[in-house]
């Protein structure tokens, strides 16, 4: 598994929030909004997924972003719920499930979860749990309605951009997994 390099120093400051996903109670650790330093600036960009934006727009996300620590077990999205929160895998391995069918697992540093909400708005369509000490950049997406004309463009282009090469990606994830069952149908129609 890829690891990022160590964080510097940044966010000393972390503390507890009362996780109460479908009244489950759970604590999570997180750090206060971090500041767009320049040191945070460059350890992010070595993430795939962040390394085609701007410094300024960089800059932008991580003043919007936490770094967020779960526990084996713990829900970080539950579906149904409706927020604006993008995630991107630092560490750790999450479970994506829908109706307690598991969908996939993300382990990859960059891997991203969360982004659909942030397309289209919707509720969110599956959940989401740890499966080992995971650590992820939650990015508060909301700033994206809050950004002016001159900005909104450029940022977007390239934000849609990412959106659609995870979604293809996983879309001819999909497929493949769509072809290998009908085969198997197909064989025990056979049988």
């Amino acid at each position: 598994m890829r690891r990022l390099a160590a964080l510097p120093k940044a966010p000393r400051l972390v503390y507890m929030v009362e996780h109460i996903p479908g009244g489950i109670g759970s604590l999570m650790k997180e750090t206060a909004y971090l500041l767009s330093r320049d040191e945070l600036v460059g350890k992010f960009r070595k993430l795939p997924v962040l390394n085609n934006f701007e410094n300024k727009y960089l800059r932008q996300i991580l003043s919007l972003s936490k770094l967020r620590m779960y526990e084996p077990g713990e829900q970080i999205i539950e579906e149904g719920q409706n927020d604006r929160w993008l995630y991107i895998v630092i560490s750790g391995e999450v479970r994506v499930h829908k109706g307690g069918e598991e969908l996939t697992r993300l382990s990859h540093v960059g891997d991203i979860f969360g982004e659909m909400n942030v397309i289209d708005g919707q509720p969110r369509s599956a959940s989401i749990h740890a499966v080992t000490n995971t650590t992820c950049l939650a990015i508060d997406a909301s700033f994206l309605d809050k950004l002016d004309e001159q900005d909104k463009h450029p940022f977007n282009a390239v934000l849609y951009r990412l959106f659609s090469e995870i979604l293809a990606e996983r879309l001819r994830e999909t497929d493949a997994e769509l072809a290998r069952c009908r085969k198997d149908l197909e064989k025990y129609r056979k049988a």
